[in-house]
């Protein structure tokens, strides 16, 4: 038989867990989960511009404070032309506009966008179809060649305004336009080594 003091102390103990649930309300029992991330270069700017490169910084704002989380965050970049580290360093591989680099830290993720404007052996894709006018709700497949060789399944596609337009992460190139009608850039990029190739093309959605 339990002793009444052990029962005390369970219920004691069970009612501490109570308490920290309802401390952290909704963000659970994960201690280090930031309340949010932001990323900045260095020098603090809020947008960035390669090459040669950029070192970027992350910061995870928690309810005891902030953190630098640059070393621990989980970085990635929405073009190929644009690679950047586990430490956040930044490097342009060839041309690239409306870039987003993310850092993620504890599920929680901040951005900034930037560009490239160049990098070793930068080559141009070109991107079909040649219709820039859309209507919103349809989706349509693009595609992506280099050299006269289609390269659409290895290219890595953004849209500057995912309200506008947005890419399907299951069918590569596959764009579904949203919506809301306005004017959007799509992007397509390609790495192979240290040569990148990339193409943009300015779409309009009705």
């Amino acid at each position: 038989m339990i002793s009444t003091t052990r029962k005390v102390k369970v219920l004691l103990a069970f009612a501490a867990l109570l308490m920290m649930a309802f401390a952290v309300g909704c963000r659970g029992f994960f201690v280090n989960q930031p309340n949010s991330v932001s990323v900045t270069t260095q020098s603090g700017a809020s947008t960035f511009s390669v090459p040669p490169s950029v070192q970027l910084k992350a910061t995870a704002t928690f309810d005891s404070g902030t953190k630098d989380v640059t070393h621990s965050a989980t970085w990635e970049s929405s073009s190929a032309c644009v690679t950047v580290n586990s430490t956040g360093l930044v490097v342009g591989a060839g041309a690239a506009s409306n870039v987003t680099v993310t850092a993620t830290q504890g599920g929680v993720s901040g951005s900034i966008s930037g560009t490239s404007t160049g990098g070793t052996g930068g080559q141009t894709l070109t991107i079909g179809p040649t219709t820039t006018t859309f209507t919103h709700g349809t989706q349509n497949q693009f595609t992506a060649s280099l050299n006269g060789q289609d390269v659409t399944a290895s290219a890595t596609w953004t849209s500057s305004d995912t309200t506008v337009v947005s890419f399907s992460t299951t069918t590569i190139g596959l764009a579904t336009f949203g919506s809301s009608a306005g004017t959007a850039t799509i992007s397509a990029s390609v790495l192979s080594g240290s040569t990148c190739a990339s193409g943009s093309e300015d779409i309009t959605v009705q």
